[in-house]
This record gives structure tokens, sequence and C-alpha cells, in this order.
């Protein structure tokens, strides 16, 4: 008998449920395998077999916007003291990503081009976090208008896209556009009259083609009036704040930075490997048997009763077949 494992998981938070074989065992004896060396004589049961495929990880594409206007030195330099930080939180995430920097600017033939070297980042670099540092400081010499929201448009659309920026936005993949600015958005020469109400529909355009979630967070001024801080001085952000609360994105002062919330915004996005596995039925005591790509694990695994589920102490690698043997009453 063959049937998927309920209730069903959210969409890339559990691997699969696969095969579920029963099997009437006998009233008395033992079963065809042993659990932590012996198994328990269980009368009038049926073998459970259930079988799980860990997911892959989740892919996400991140655009920094880092406002490159003379007034942006302070923050810049704050920016540089954490965005290694934030690299190494990267690191730490598990997911697919890769990270592209853009400044603000709206004109000029480098308008909306990745900078860097790398200028398209990923795990695979000779050392990520440096690249990473390198290419957020993309200098103060920034001309007006600073349009965050229009830059990250050309940078991810045509002709660029298939361009100079050719390969970071991938089909499959989640969107994270984070601006860092000390002022507010001024994109009305390439988004028209209404910069976030364009933006934002480009946000939900790109997530009804990926199939992902398409955010924008904001380490702006504070709304309404600004801030003055450890990262510098700035004027309200409020258009980057009205995208961020509309794509369901983080804000933060960039007069004190938190890098924080943009992590649990990315992990919220990007589905991180699930480590607990929900079963069909509550076991028998003591009858559970757990395997990863065929090798028994005695330990690193626990047994949640309500709702019955296989708990890991760490999660299994992406791809990894796990199965559970277990049997229920009859």
């Amino acid at each position: 008998m063959t049937r998927t494992a309920s209730p069903p998981p959210p969409p890339n938070r559990l691997a699969r449920a696969g095969r579920l074989l029963l099997l009437a065992l006998p009233a008395a004896g033992c079963s065809d395998f042993l659990i932590h060396g012996e198994d328990p004589v269980v009368a009038d049961t049926v073998a459970v077999t259930e079988e799980f495929v860990q997911t892959e990880p989740s892919a996400v594409d991140i655009l920094w916007v880092v406002d490159d206007t003379p007034s942006m030195a302070a923050e810049q330099a704050a920016l540089a003291d954490a965005i290694e930080g934030f690299a190494e939180g990267l690191l730490d995430l598990g997911a697919a990503w890769q990270v592209g920097v853009v400044s603000t600017d709206i004109s000029g033939e480098d308008a909306g081009v990745l900078r860097g070297n790398p200028w398209i980042i990923t795990p695979a670099a000779d050392d990520p976090t440096a690249a990473l540092a390198d290419a957020a400081l993309v200098g103060t010499d920034g001309a007006e208008p600073a349009g965050g929201l229009g830059a990250a448009w050309l940078a991810l659309t045509e002709p660029l896209a298939s361009g100079a920026n050719l390969g970071f936005r991938r089909p499959e993949a989640a969107l994270h556009v984070i601006v860092y600015a000390d002022g507010d958005d001024a994109s009305e020469p390439v988004l028209g009259d209404d910069p976030a109400g364009a933006f934002l529909d480009f946000l939900a355009d790109e997530a009804a083609a990926s199939g992902q979630p398409a955010i924008l967070s904001a380490i702006v001024g504070d709304s309404p009036s600004g801030c003055v801080g450890s990262g510098g001085t700035a004027v309200a952000g409020e258009r980057y704040l009205a995208v961020a609360e509309g794509s369901g994105g983080a804000t933060a002062s960039v007069c004190d930075p938190d890098f924080a919330v943009l992590m649990d915004a990315l992990a919220s996005i990007s589905a991180p490997f699930p480590d607990t596995f929900p079963l069909s039925a509550v076991p028998e005591p003591g009858t559970v048997r757990v395997s990863v790509d065929g090798e028994r694990l005695d330990g690193g695994w626990s047994l949640s009763e309500d709702p019955p589920a296989v708990v890991f102490d760490e999660p299994p690698p992406a791809g990894a077949v796990i199965e559970v043997r277990y049997e229920v009453p009859a």
C-alpha cells in the first residue's frame, strides 16, 4: 500500500513523504528487524515503512542597494564593520544564495551594474566574506537623484539582466532586495510618478514568475523624522519603508543598523533544511528504526509523540533518503 504521509508540510519546510508499506506481523514473536539490538515482542501489530527525501537547499538571490551619495561616509563605514557578520550568517544559513551589490545611481553607464570582483558572490567564492565587504564599499561620489528602487529595477531587468548582470537572477530563486540609504528614494526618472507602487508590482511579478517570495528590506532613516546615531544621520526613508512593509520585508535604522532582522527575513524565505519528519501513525514503544541513505542510526534522533514524528538532532543533508520503520497495532 502506498500513500503520502500526512498532514502535508508547508512548502519547502518538510521533506516529501514517500512510500508507506504495511506488513501484518504474527501475533507473537520477533519482527524482521532489530531495534537497538533486540526487538520487543508485540502482539497483533503491523510493520510500517515510511520513506522521506530531504529537500534541496532553497535558492535566494540577494541584491544590496547601497547609497553612494556624499552624505553616506559614516553610514558606509558602519556597513563595512557589519557586513562581515552578515556574510558569515549567510554561510550558516544553508541556502543556495548569491549576492550582488549596486549603488543608488540611476543615471550613467554604470547605473544598475553589479559591483565588485566577483560581481556575483556565492559560497564558492575564494573568500565570500571579503568579496561582499569589498563590493559594498561603493564610495560617496554618486550624483543626485539617488533612486534605490530604480537602481534595483535596472539591475534586475533588461538589458542588464541578460547583459552585464547575466547569471545573477535565477528563475527558480527567491529574491531579497536590501536598501541601505540615508535618504529617501527619488526614482521617478526610471519608475514614473509612483516608484513605490511600481516596485511593489515588480516584486509581485518576480514572485509569480519564480514561485518564490520576492521582498525588499530597508535599512534607512526612521519614520517620520529620520534618525541620528552611531551609524550617522538620516532623513526618513518613507518610500523604502512602504515597499518593505508592502512586500513583507524587514526594516532597521541606518543610524544603528541591526543585521539580525535581515537574517531573520532571509531565513523566512530560504527555508532551511527540516529536521522533523512527521509519521502517519503513533509507533508502538521501542519499535522505531531509522536509517539515512541506507545507514542505520541508533542515535542522533528522537521520537516526538504528539504529533508523531522523527526529530533529528541535526538535519540530514540535501537529497538524503530517510527511512523510518516501526510497528503499530493491527
